[in-house]
């Protein structure tokens, strides 16, 4: 019994360890959370199949880092293409330095971008 018992621990710890990669590896934006995001479209914006529901669902991803982590590790930010339609034309006008907002959930789930304060890159008018 002791040793099933331990064997349960460590496949949680192991769990653990899967989550914590694969949270370091993509962006998670709760409902009504806002995270400023430095997009790199240099790096390419591809496109994804995902399931969802047990349905596959095509999806956006954009390669970005975190700016309020301080860290420069590049990471996934998955988008279904009403989001991307937003933040794509905000990348076109040069702005790279995005807040993103996310309104709703499940398949309504939108993330809405504006252009952070502090944009290095954007167009001057």
């Amino acid at each position: 019994m002791a040793y099933e018992q331990e064997s349960v621990v460590n496949q949680e710890n192991y769990y653990d360890e899967i989550d914590e990669i694969l949270s370091n590896k993509y962006i998670n934006i709760g409902p009504g959370e806002k995270k400023v995001l430095k997009f790199i479209p240099e790096r390419g914006i591809t496109k994804v199949e995902k399931m969802y529901n047990g349905e596959p669902t095509e999806k956006c991803r954009f390669i970005v880092t975190e700016s309020d982590s301080g860290s420069d590790t590049e990471k996934f930010f998955d988008v279904g293409k009403r989001s991307a339609r937003l933040i794509v034309p905000k990348l076109k006008e040069g702005h790279r330095l995005l807040r993103i907002e996310r309104v709703g959930s499940g398949k309504e789930t939108l993330y809405i971008p504006t252009e952070a304060a502090t944009n290095p890159r954007s167009k001057v008018r």
